[in-house]
């Protein structure tokens, strides 16, 4: 997973990455979300700290329970017995052992350095003690400690996995082990960076030519404009290239949709952006309307907008009670439970449960009805996820239909610009993360009869 090399520098530059991703720990225990609480935290450090910071805070959250479940045999008392700072230093330390390149009398050190720093010297050696003996575990005495794939999937997935149980068991209901396991595994890695280039037909294309034109942009087969950086950070690169970081499932979505069919569009619930601006790249200035019922995350989407050089109107709204006269397209980008894009959000495992998908649901329908109105007699509406429940998805859309009969599927216009395999029989998209490596999502394309 990991593969992190430390900054150059003295002490202090090797402890404050550390100190830095345990403050998110701590936000995030507190109930902050993992991205926000990071936003914050690692404003103003340098790239080769931040990255560090990112990898070990984002790292130590993703495989919490496995983490969890190897520190249970390496401790004399409950893990919740604790202190919460020995707990998530211990997280931390154990973390650097097991999934980066930094030597174990470094990730030692520095994470008792660090945590002397916050916490104080009183359970230093306690913290010690118990990472030393971690770092003396050979590799079939640390595998000992989880049951395998084969004798207890369940187990597996849940400690090893370090995925909730309840939706384990969910997704062993519909899938073979062996693509449940893979899935897990996908979701426990950083995701790659991805970008999709911007402009209408003619831009596009030549955008395409400069990005081909550059040594650190690969192609991602099957899903057209789409580009993996394969080394460095995107923001230089985004500065002279008309383009977004998004990840192909998303981009794919685009696709599914369409060229904007003329009249207005709106995309009711807009945030983070990616695919309102994608679709005003190519469209008409002023032809899409970004609505959202966040001012912070909408603005977001304004300063994207602005530095991409992409023209569309942005509205504060709620999406239940939404303010517009008749479109030609609507796309209800919905607020889901992000299931398939588990990798991208560290923490959005451990906030999701059976009863968080249930009222889900119940916004998704609420907010469905309200984009129906929207629609225009002939023109369209997109409902999308990243989830991968079909509560969210196929189910979600069946209950619509069986209360809208002026509604019905539509097949999309540019099939061909997708990879066959996401592409359902019922014209639906459906992007599955072991497919290809990437997100999942989920569309599909609503006509309304004229």
């Amino acid at each position: 997973m990991g593969g992190s090399i430390e900054p150059a520098g003295g002490h202090a530059e090797l402890t404050l990455p550390r100190i830095a991703a345990f403050r998110i720990l701590e936000d995030v225990e507190q109930g902050a979300y993992a991205d926000r609480a990071a936003s914050r935290r690692l404003e103003g450090m340098a790239p080769l700290e931040r990255g560090l910071a990112l990898e070990l805070a984002y790292g130590a959250i993703r495989l919490r329970a496995r983490l969890d479940a190897e520190l249970l045999h390496l401790v004399d008392r409950p893990l919740e017995r604790l202190d919460r700072a020995v707990l998530l230093w211990l997280r931390l330390g154990l973390y650097q052992l097991r999934e980066t390149r930094v030597p174990d009398h470094a990730a030692v050190h520095e994470t008792i350095e660090g945590f002397r720093s916050t916490a104080g010297p009183r359970a230093a050696g306690f913290v010690n003690a118990v990472l030393r003996s971690a770092g003396r575990l050979g590799e079939e005495e640390r595998a000992a400690l989880f049951p395998t794939l084969e004798a207890d999937p369940i187990a597996h997935l849940v400690t090893h996995g370090s995925h909730p149980e309840w939706l384990v068991r969910r997704w062993l209901e519909r899938w073979p082990v062996e693509t449940v396991a893979r899935l897990v595994e996908l979701n426990n890695r950083p995701p790659r960076v991805t970008l999709r280039t911007l402009g209408d037909e003619a831009g596009r294309r030549e955008a395409e030519r400069r990005a081909a034109a550059d040594p650190r942009l690969e192609a991602i087969a099957g899903f057209p404009g789409c580009w993996e950086l394969t080394e460095g950070d995107p923001t230089e690169l985004l500065a002279r290239l008309p383009a977004i970081v998004q990840d192909p499932a998303a981009s794919a979505v685009v696709e599914y949709i369409g060229p904007i069919e003329g009249g207005v569009s709106v995309d009711v619930c807009a945030a983070p952006g990616g695919k309102c601006i994608a679709l005003a790249a190519g469209g008409e200035a002023g032809s899409v309307v970004a609505a959202d019922r966040s001012p912070e995350r909408l603005m977001r989407v304004v300063e994207t907008t602005r530095a991409r050089d992409v023209d569309l109107l942005a509205l504060v709204a709620d999406g239940r009670k939404p303010p517009f006269r008749a479109a030609r397209t609507v796309l209800l980008d919905t607020p889901c439970s992000g299931t398939g894009v588990l990798r991208r959000r560290a923490d959005a495992r451990w906030r999701i449960g059976p009863d968080r998908l249930a009222a889900l649901v119940k916004l998704q329908r609420e907010l469905l009805d309200a984009a129906a109105e929207l629609v225009e007699p002939g023109g369209t509406l997109v409902y999308a996820t990243c989830s991968l429940e079909p509560e969210e998805n196929e189910g979600q859309v069946s209950d619509f239909l069986s209360r809208q009969a002026d509604f019905s599927r539509c097949p999309a216009p540019r099939r061909q610009a997708l990879p066959a395999d996401v592409l359902g029989a019922e014209d639906e998209l459906r992007v599955l993360p072991w497919q290809r490596g990437t997100d999942g999502s989920y569309a599909v394309r609503l006509r309304r009869s004229a």
